[in-house]
């Protein structure tokens, strides 16, 4: 609550995706999991009451991926349709780390590469955090984690990526790696991940082709999307109702395993405190799947997203406070250039336009008495003196260069502060 009177205090400052994805976490984490920290000590089997409380919390983290990567496909920016906005980001996002100007130098290829990774772990591998089965949930956190750390080598996003990564906790339970199946025979991870990595293998192929440029004589080799937006909004209409549905029975198993172990206790005061924090889960998770209602026209008249509609009126109370938001994280790539004035046969790598880097800039001057002379302005962590390597400042956020960047994206009547 704290937080939240912060936020709506710092108004234009405190208005990033980050600070209600804090606000959303605290919000899941308060009613779902700290309180019951205590209560569990009463139940016999306390790993079963810690999954109750954790499938919000992996809905969240679901839901948090899984619309940032689809939004880059419905927001038709060319960048993300191409493949080329790692050509892009990394010389004009906001506050560049350290490790930026290395990684804008990669090869055409390898950043295409990239891009189409990125949308692959946000989007089919996001379904992993809300699957039944723990080593599944741990494959897809790790890549999670993998994505924020790459995130965080190469730009200053404050304490996003660190939360992100939080949140990955839930999906990390305990498991032996060398856990045998029924027949005591073979280990399940020897079976799990060959599985994975062909889902894996398949998922690729659907969203993305690898062709030559020039088939002829075979060189440069070049991804690019095979997902058009329509396809994306058939999936995204034929799954989110599926996650949304799934995601209740499986919290539902979770409270019925916990309801169980309870009555093994011989306490009634055990069972209802269960069915209670069971009651508050479906209440949570409810409230966080409303908002894929907006992600598509279609989504908000299926018959299948019933149990999402059924919890508008309480969401609606809560959303004023920030606490069940849609996400759409770098859904449109900034810094684009003008490309037009390169004809057919001044083509970038493998055929496709060259990557023209824009990043327009304000620049602050100064008139110094002593001398009367005007000197530019650099601020502290913003990319000023083009001779300053760019600094690591996360997780840490300083907002005025934050606006400053967008301000430079605008004009000063959409910036009115």
């Amino acid at each position: 609550m704290l937080y939240c009177f912060l936020v709506k205090l710092g108004g234009t400052f405190y208005s990033f995706q980050w600070d209600i994805l804090l606000l959303e976490c605290g919000f899941v984490a308060s009613i779902c999991y700290a309180p019951w920290v205590r209560l569990r000590l009463c139940h016999k089997n306390i790993e079963q009451i810690d999954n109750i409380g954790a499938w919000p919390l992996r809905f969240l983290l679901f839901k948090l991926m899984f619309m940032s990567g689809v939004v880059k496909v419905l927001a038709d920016c060319p960048t993300w349709l191409d493949l080329t906005a790692l050509e892009y980001h990394f010389a004009t996002q906001c506050l560049p780390g350290p490790f930026a100007w290395y990684a804008h130098q990669l090869h055409p290829f390898i950043l295409r590469l990239s891009v189409a990774m990125t949308l692959l772990i946000e989007i089919p591998m996001a379904f992993l955090l809300i699957f039944p089965i723990s080593r599944w949930r741990r494959f897809g956190a790790y890549f999670q984690i993998i994505l924020q750390i790459l995130i965080i080598s190469s730009g200053n996003y404050n304490f996003f990526n660190i939360l992100t990564m939080v949140l990955c906790i839930p999906c990390m339970e305990h498991e032996k790696i060398n856990e045998t199946d029924n027949n005591g025979k073979i280990p399940r991870a020897y079976i799990d991940i060959p599985v994975f990595l062909a889902v894996l293998s398949w998922c690729f192929q659907k969203m993305f082709t690898l062709k030559f440029a020039d088939e002829y004589e075979r060189k440069d080799i070049n991804i690019s999307l095979a997902m058009t937006k329509n396809q994306c909004n058939n999936m995204i209409e034929q799954t989110v109702p599926a996650a949304i549905i799934m995601s209740f029975l499986f919290l539902s198993v979770s409270g019925i395993k916990g309801v169980n172990a309870a009555t093994k206790g011989k306490s009634i005061v055990s069972v209802l405190t269960t069915l209670f924090h069971l009651l508050t889960c479906f209440l949570c998770l409810g409230i966080l799947s409303v908002p894929f209602l907006q992600l598509t026209q279609g989504l908000h008249h299926q018959s299948a997203m019933a149990p999402a509609r059924l919890f508008i009126q309480p969401w609606s109370f809560v959303q004023p406070y920030g606490f069940s938001n849609g996400y759409g994280l770098f859904r449109r790539m900034t810094g684009v250039g003008n490309n037009q004035k390169y004809d057919a046969n001044n083509q970038g790598w493998a055929g496709v336009p060259p990557s023209i880097v824009s990043r327009p800039e304000i620049i602050l001057e100064g008139l110094f008495a002593k001398n009367n002379s005007w000197r530019e302005l650099n601020f502290r962590w913003k990319p000023g003196n083009v001779y300053d390597m760019p600094k690591q400042v996360a997780p840490h956020q300083p907002r005025l260069d934050w606006q400053m960047w967008f301000a430079a994206l605008g004009s000063y009547q959409h910036n009115p502060w």
